[in-house]
């Protein structure tokens, strides 16, 4: 396996999730107090606090000064907004409601100090929590909102579980705000603990293998020969074990940023969808976002930001609450051992001249150094300072953090400036905001990208091309690509559908820097879903980023890049339009595949996919256990790859894999499996399920195929349980 040449990722999306069908109302019309802002009309809201965090009410425009990339601007219009209404309806705040707008003067403005009061919108974000921190998140929310009433605020409860879930839409009745903050389910994310628990033990362990290893080499010279034998025999044990435990230390870490990835590729998505749905509307907007941390990669960075850009865009300040509240460890206690374990390996090589580690100490720190970056809480403070909001952490009295949310909707500041900079670049343009009073804190957005149009739910500046690609006739066809998509609709995610696209990075074209002896390529895979009235409901993608030394270019095209992504679907048949751009050479391959997502039927028989199984990988994972509801592939701790395409050689196998899944009402389920050609059964067997005492069956079947000629052959599988018979097939081609 090629480093940076074989990338994996997982992100489960909700799809046909628009701003409207988040916010479950049409926008309703401006009140007479809320901007509409032109191409050139900037508006800033303002939060003011003293040094006993208490709101500062009585500041006019003339305490203001606000600069946009260090140049100051001229405030074209000054409001102080004060008004009861909140989530918690008015308990934190209990001023009259009124909002006064006064001009940069000072002076109050006739024609709107008697206006309405500004609208509040609220969004109540529940981001992949487990059980334990969402029941406290849970608690928090409702000890707060009051159990009946309405208020003037409206609010929404939402949940990425994964994708974007509109758990209850936008509404100012508090009882259906309670009864949603109520229907959030857990994610199961208590399981990244136990990962941290069992690369704990492995250091340990290992770090007691080596010191044993020490000591016995330093005595082997004085040992007589049969004590060198068993020296020799103890050594060796206690090599292997050190490999076992490397790999396994390895596998840990894959999975952590395989997790990283998933869990922040989904959230931006899911955020950008949320922040989308509170645009529609006027008044202030905010995003309570509960999440036990949002890891921010590089790759994942860029998507931060144009979900920050969209809040800015749409004046959304994000609430960022850290959900763990007061843990028994540290966040900060796996960079420390992530350093130490560096600072052994390192103090290891330079004593003994042995490496403490089958990977070079490069790589171990770079390995410290996404530690660093992928801080979990370095994501909530991004996102939380940059939209002008603040991260409540470690601390298990979230309640609080409602009354700092509610004060800072009931009482702020609206600023509005047109910009000396008035050219739409795309460039991003700092603000600054200071008052003259000393001591005060101020907060407010950190700034905006100068654009023409709002970014859209899914955006990525890197997928243009690649869609405009998508959209040409004839169908692009570059190079091989295999594409494919299946159904396995579990209870709990009636519409999982995992989406494989594959691809030889011998395809691709790379650059060559002959002065500094490295190559380079860049690809992009896009995925289309399209559902059966041809509307576009979703858009996966991912860029892939290639490079290395020049010496190592002939090996990097043989490697393979392998896109994996879950989406959420409803019940029917889609369209999906994959494909593979090649951003060098400016070409690309696209596939069109089906899907049907059948109706959701918690109590029926249910049935997967039909998959044909290219490879298994041993895994180890801790999520991978029978309770885990999601991945889908997993079977155990054995990971199945599927076959999208790719010709099986009987050369290289004996017999064919496949794997499918039963849900619901398993018990005293038959199978049978049938093969076809042309059309013309040429073979049948019953196929012994596994037994359970669940509502799901995972079976991973092998057919000969030694015996059988070339050709494309069908795969049936036929189950029959209580009142119900499905059937599903796969097709492949098989090759001497």
């Amino acid at each position: 396996m090629i480093r940076g040449c074989i990338c994996v990722g997982v992100v489960l999306m909700v799809a046909g999730v628009c701003a409207a069908d988040l916010g479950g109302q049409a926008a309703p019309a401006r009140s007479p107090q809320s901007f509409t802002s032109t191409t050139t009309a900037i508006l800033v809201d303002v939060v003011v606090r003293d040094k006993g965090d208490r709101p500062v009410t009585d500041l006019a425009a003339a305490d203001f000064g606000v600069a946009e990339d260090g140049v100051r601007q001229t405030v074209d219009t000054f409001t102080r907004v004060s008004h009861g209404g909140g989530i918690g309806v008015g308990v934190a705040w209990r001023s009259p409601g009124k909002t006064t707008a006064v001009t940069a003067s000072g002076r109050a403005s006739p024609d709107t100090a008697d206006a309405a009061p500004e609208e509040v919108t609220t969004a109540l974000v529940f981001d992949h929590l487990s059980a334990d921190t969402l029941r406290l998140a849970q608690r928090a929310t409702l000890e707060y909102v009051p159990l009946s009433g309405e208020s003037t605020a409206r609010v929404g409860v939402f949940a990425t579980e994964p994708g974007i879930r509109v758990v209850q839409r936008y509404t100012t009745d508090r009882t259906l705000v309670r009864q949603g903050v109520a229907r959030v389910q857990p994610s199961g994310m208590s399981l990244e603990e136990q990962k941290a628990d069992r690369a704990d033990e492995l250091t340990t362990r290992r770090r007691q293998l080596e010191g044993e290893t020490q000591a016995a080499e330093s005595g082997v010279v004085a040992g007589t020969g049969a004590a060198l034998a068993q020296h020799a025999s103890e050594l060796g044990e206690r090599e292997n074990e050190l490999s076992m435990i490397r790999t396994e230390q390895n596998m840990l870490r894959s999975f952590d940023n395989f997790d990283r990835a998933t869990r922040g590729y989904d959230t931006s998505a899911s955020l950008m969808a949320v922040v989308q749905s509170l645009s529609n509307y006027p008044g202030r907007k905010t995003i309570v976002f509960f999440s036990e941390g949002l890891p921010v990669s590089p790759s994942l960075s860029a998507r931060l930001d144009t979900v920050i850009d969209a809040a800015n865009r749409a004046n959304v300040t994000a609430y960022a609450v850290d959900a763990r509240g007061l843990k028994a460890k540290s966040s900060l206690e796996r960079t420390r051992k992530e350093l130490d374990a560096f600072a052994q390996d390192r103090l290891s090589q330079g004593g003994t001249g042995r490496e403490g580690t089958d990977q070079p100490l490069s790589m171990a720190m770079e390995r410290v150094e996404d530690t660093l970056k992928l801080d979990s809480r370095a994501g909530l403070a991004r996102l939380a300072g940059d939209t002008g909001g603040l991260l409540f952490e470690q601390s298990n009295d979230l309640s609080s953090a409602f009354r700092r949310i509610d004060e800072d909707n009931q009482f702020h500041y609206l600023l509005t400036y047109a910009p000396k900079n008035d050219r739409l670049d795309g460039a991003f343009r700092r603000i600054q905001v200071t008052v003259g009073r000393p001591g005060l804190q101020v907060f407010a957005r950190k700034g905006y990208r100068a654009l023409r149009a709002r970014p859209t739910v899914d955006a990525a500046g890197y997928e243009a091309a690649a869609l405009t690609l998508l959209d040409r006739a004839p169908v692009a066809n570059a190079f091989p690509v295999q594409a494919a998509a299946f159904s396995f609709p579990d209870p709990l995610r009636p519409g999982l559908s995992p989406i494989v696209v594959r691809f030889s990075t011998g395809s691709l074209r790379f650059d060559v820097d002959r002065q500094r002896s490295t190559y380079a390529g860049q690809a992009v895979i896009a995925v289309r879903v399209r559902d059966g009235q041809g509307h576009q409901v979703q858009t996966l993608s991912q860029q892939y980023v290639l490079s290395g030394d020049a010496k190592d270019l002939e090996a990097a095209k043989r490697g393979d890049i392998l896109f994996y992504r879950e989406a959420n679907l409803p019940p029917g048949v889609y369209t999906l339009e994959s494909i593979v751009f090649d951003e060098t050479a400016r070409q690309g391959s696209a596939r069109l595949s089906t899907l049907t997502v059948p109706p959701a039927s918690p109590a029926a028989l249910g049935m997967s996919s039909l998959v044909v199984v290219s490879r298994a990988e041993e895994t180890r994972n801790p999520r991978a256990t029978e309770a885990d509801a999601g991945g889908p592939l997993y079977v155990g701790h054995t990971l199945l790859y599927p076959n999208v395409g790719d010709p099986i050689r009987k050369s290289a196998t004996g017999a064919l894999s496949f794997y499918f899944a039963l849900y619901g009402e398993v018990q005293g389920v038959k199978a049978t499996a049938e093969l076809l050609r042309n059309g013309e059964v040429l073979a049948t067997a019953p196929v012994e399920l596994p037994p359970t005492a669940g509502q799901r069956v995972q079976h991973v079947g092998r057919l000969p195929i030694d015996r059988l000629p070339a050709g494309i052959y069908e795969l049936r599988i036929l189950v029959r349980g209580v009142g119900r018979e499905l059937a599903r097939t796969a097709y492949f081609t098989l090759q001497d």
